[in-house]
């Protein structure tokens, strides 16, 4: 007697892009080479598992802001989560403090330009309160076609 049986296919999401799940949690020292530690962890945890190379440096960028307010507005560790679900990436900073982010009307040499600067590289943000701290996530798909879209450049004629 044979028995066989049906591999259902994988899960996909809405872009039909299969729904496998990669998660990372690392719990950052408070310091100044922080930001770029996590930038580093970032860049090698989406390389490992396959990010498009088209979105890694917007990933990254958005890592390096949460992480770099995270540090700046508590001066204490923090812990910073990737969960990749099916083309969409969510990228959560938690730490001790408990204002949320604020959008600065005036951005200038203090600061102010982070929460624009995520979302205009397709980010959605959403602030998450807790016991003695919060988390801050930012959320995006990695799907080539997905965040701004540049204007190609003009060459101008030269006479």
């Amino acid at each position: 007697m044979t028995v066989t049986t049906a591999t259902p296919a994988p899960p996909t999401d809405v872009n039909h892009s299969p729904v496998t799940d990669h998660h990372l949690a690392v719990a950052l020292p408070y310091g100044l080479h922080t930001p770029q530690v996590a930038r580093q962890i970032t860049a090698r945890w989406l390389a490992a598992h396959g990010a498009p190379a088209s979105r890694m440096c917007n990933v990254v960028l958005i890592v390096s802001e949460l992480v770099t307010n995270a540090i700046r507005h508590t001066h204490e560790p923090c812990t910073l989560k990737l969960t990749w679900h099916g083309s969409r990436l969510d990228i959560a900073v938690a730490d001790h403090g408990e204002t949320p982010p604020e959008r600065s009307s005036t951005p200038g040499e203090r600061g102010g330009f982070g929460l624009p600067l995520i979302e205009g590289l397709g980010g959605r943000i959403k602030t998450v309160p807790a016991l003695g701290g919060k988390t801050v996530h930012a959320t995006l798909t990695l799907t080539p076609s997905s965040g701004p879209h540049r204007a190609p450049p003009t060459t101008a004629s030269v006479r």
